[in-house]
């Protein structure tokens, strides 16, 4: 009988240490492809696969473990391609016969990548089920046809032929790798991990927005049956997954989907697993997307709430990205619907796309603040995904995008430095509406209205001063980016000088030296938690500079003070006092006012003497816990704001009292 041929997976992940034990995903990808393939009887009967590979390890090591491979697979993502390409060469100076195969969202379209890469022989482009199969059948022949593989690049000789995609109309014959065991071996052989995964429940998007990939089939969603879905609920039970990312473009799209929701929430009452359920809110909102919301947070699957995601407020944006938002209004009633239950949100922009301006851009920040959305905002510099119409060079050439590769943020922080491979996105940097210099400016604006609104630092000042028409958001946070800049001997101009230096260390190809504080020395900081973190490490220097900066804003002097003080007093700090309940009269009702500007229906600021009990309600007793809590989650979660109640000017302490929500 002839021995089977030995075939290696890769699929290399971010691996995350946890203070007790590691976190991975299983690599999906990978095993998806796997298990369509071996339904076919002849490779079933001619292939082995000898390991699926998705930790990031020595390249080295992992080549010389490898007993005589046939083919080895990469699904490259923009966290792993380097490390890919590193590992297939260490495998084919090792095996020079192996076939090395690549494919993935980092695949670029064409067969480009075949002539930079001349240890590759194979690309599979797009969903690669059937191109996969295809190609190990071909490879079971003496004479491979590899025309008749869809998806494939490929080698004819001096040249290089690209076929085309197979788009399948459904997704029903594509098993689970899940229920079909393909994962038990990894799972045994590494009982250190515990486990995410990437869950399907449909795949396709029906939206085409230029700056992703998911849509540019320009497909239906395709779902998979609910037998399937229900059996990989009990699985992943049975297994003690604790992390779900479903990968649907827009769940909540379809009616069915609150059912499998519902099934998920079953098992987890059963079996304690998931923990979480991390996806991507559908862009068509409707009653069943708010009772999604509602099952998903009261279930605990979900804590920061369905996702908004504009990614601009900019018609002329819109149009040039194919997309279409929903309405201002409709939003608003949304973000203050879920306030009101109690429920989280966020809202999601991309910085960087085409017609955007850094005035329209400030603009849409502004209009998201006034829509009630100031803790959830997240912001990403636009990436040139290589299968996003946007990265197609006449896509680019028409809206003069340049980009620049910026290296990730170091793979795994225990694995010393020396022996990490970098990963790179390509990131954009400036358009033919938004130069380079307005570029910069227009994301050290939005880090700083993250670590001084969105956490909370002046936020309450701002709301104060925008709806009193003295500033908009969009002028208060430039005046405040403009005072950093001016007064580097501040703490702001201090801590926005190192997030300067942070920032264009990255986008300038170099490795930034990690944002980290002394007092916090849990790892490293993104930027917007490094101007927090020492705001209320120093907050008598913080909130002394922030008087010196505010007082331009002509404020009479007793309701400045009081203000000012209302805002410090609200912000929890770590330290000795973090627990304990405080006091303080105020001669304004800065509670009920800034609780109507929440809602959406704001009033006069009540000249109105009111007594407050400040208390934390987290249950928070370290400078750890306080990072975990407040500094790593504060931005989405209001966790930086006390507990406010109204009491009795008459006695204190009072039974008696009335709760005012946190914002």
């Amino acid at each position: 009988m002839t021995a089977k041929k030995n075939i290696y997976l890769v699929q290399v992940d971010i691996v995350r240490k946890l203070p007790a034990r590691y976190t991975a995903y299983l690599p999906y990808a990978v095993g998806a492809l796997w298990t369509y393939a071996r339904q076919a009887l002849q490779i079933a009967e001619s292939y082995a696969l000898r390991e699926l590979i998705f930790l990031r390890e020595s390249v080295d090591g992992v080549a010389a473990r490898m007993e005589n491979p046939f083919l080895v697979g990469f699904s490259c993502s923009s966290w792993n391609t380097e490390y890919s390409k590193a590992l297939a060469r260490a495998v084919k100076k090792r095996f020079p016969g192996c076939r090395i195969l690549f494919g993935g969202h980092n695949v670029p379209p064409g067969s480009g990548m075949l002539e930079e890469l001349p240890y590759v022989d194979y690309l599979i482009h797009g969903e690669g089920e059937i191109g996969f199969q295809a190609l190990l059948t071909q490879l079971c022949e003496q004479e491979p046809d590899f025309a008749a593989v869809p998806g494939l690049s490929y080698r004819t000789g001096d040249d290089v032929a690209t076929n085309p995609e197979a788009i399948p109309e459904s997704v029903e014959g594509f098993p689970s790798p899940y229920i079909e065991g393909v994962f038990a071996p990894v799972i045994a052989a590494h009982p250190e991990i515990q486990w995410s995964i990437v869950w399907e429940t449909n795949r396709g998007c029906p939206n085409h927005c230029a700056f992703c990939d998911w849509g540019q089939y320009k497909s239906k969603v395709r779902p998979f049956s609910m037998e399937r879905l229900k059996a990989e609920i009990e699985w992943l039970g049975e297994n003690k997954v604790e992390y779900i990312y479903c990968a649907d473009g827009n769940f909540g799209i379809l009616p069915r989907d609150e059912d499998v929701l519902d099934a998920l929430i079953a098992a987890r009452a059963r079996t304690g697993y998931p923990d979480l359920f991390n996806y991507n809110t559908t862009k068509y909102i409707n009653e069943r997307l708010f009772r999604i919301t509602e099952k998903l947070c009261e279930s605990g699957l979900d804590r920061i709430g369905p996702n908004f995601a504009v990614q601009s407020l900019s018609p002329e944006v819109l149009r040039n990205i194919g997309r279409k938002n929903l309405d201002d209004e409709t939003i608003a009633q949304w973000i203050r619907r879920c306030r009101r239950a109690g429920y989280r949100t966020h809202t999601d922009l991309i910085l960087g796309l085409p017609g955007e301006t850094l005035q329209s851009f400030c603009a849409g920040v502004e209009k998201l603040f006034t829509l009630g959305q100031h803790e959830g905002i997240q912001y990403f510099p636009c990436n040139l995904l290589p299968n996003a119409p946007m990265a197609d060079p006449v896509y680019r050439e028409k809206h003069k995008i340049r980009a620049a590769r910026r290296i990730l943020k170091p793979i795994m922080e225990d694995t010393p430095r020396a022996e990490q491979i970098d990963e790179f996105i390509e990131m954009v940097n400036e358009t033919a509406d938004m130069p380079h210099a307005d570029w910069l400016t227009a994301n050290y604006f939005m880090l700083l209205a993250q670590a001084a609104h969105c956490y909370g630092l002046l936020r309450l000042i701002a709301m104060f001063l925008h709806t009193e028409k003295i500033v908009s958001y969009a002028s208060f946070y430039l005046c405040l980016l403009d005072f950093c800049h001016k007064h580097p001997d501040t703490l702001p101009g201090e801590a926005m000088a190192r997030m300067r230096k942070n920032f264009t260390d990255g986008i300038h190809g170099k490795e930034p030296d990690p944002l980290q504080i002394s007092g916090f020395s849990f790892g490293r900081m993104f930027e917007d938690q490094y101007f927090f973190g020492r705001a209320v490490l120093e907050p008598d220097r913080f909130y002394d500079d922030a008087e010196r900066f505010l007082r331009q804003f002509g404020l009479k002097d007793d309701l400045f003070v009081q203000l000012l003080r209302y805002q410090r007093e609200s912000i929890l700090l770590p330290g000795a006092t973090l627990n304990k309940e405080k006091v303080l009269d105020f001669e304004y009702d800065f509670p009920a006012y800034f609780r109507a500007i929440y809602n959406g229906d704001p009033v006069p600021l009540p000249k109105k003497a009111v007594r407050l009990r400040f208390s934390s309600g987290l249950g928070i007793s370290s400078v750890e816990e306080y990072y975990c809590t407040v500094v790593q989650n504060g931005r989405f979660s209001n966790n930086a704001f006390y507990l406010t109640e109204y009491l009795s000017r008459d006695v204190w302490p009072l039974s008696e009292s009335r709760a005012v929500d946190k914002p």
